[in-house]
């Protein structure tokens, strides 16, 4: 991959905590990392109503970042932030030879 096409993003993962019973998911700083990111709209990437969404970003790289499932993405600088919320979530991560390919979708905080 060429190296003007990567993008820094800040990876962040959950930690669910138990607080008096409930349990609550705090973010926490995990890694930096270098990412092709692009919008492949598809049919695949439509609502239930018609309308492209536009929330799915796929991202793709040929370094193992160790990025799983749930992680957060994020596009600003969250190294010393206490309240993390990402922008993006990973849904999905596949490898097709030697690329990683995440699929990430917005995240709303819930």
């Amino acid at each position: 991959m060429l190296l003007k096409d990567l993008k820094k993003v800040y990876i962040s993962r959950p930690k669910r905590i138990n607080e008096h019973g409930e349990y609550t998911i705090k973010w926490i700083f995990y890694k930096e990392a270098y990412l092709n990111l692009q919008q492949d709209v598809n049919e695949l990437d439509r609502k239930s109503t018609g309308e492209v969404n536009y929330d799915i970003y796929k991202a793709r790289t040929d370094k193992d970042y160790d990025i799983l499932n749930g992680y957060g993405i994020s596009f600003e600088n969250i190294k010393k932030r206490e309240d993390i919320i990402p922008e993006y979530r990973v849904i999905s991560q596949s490898v097709i030879g030697n690329t990683y390919l995440y699929r990430l979708e917005k995240y709303y905080g819930t």
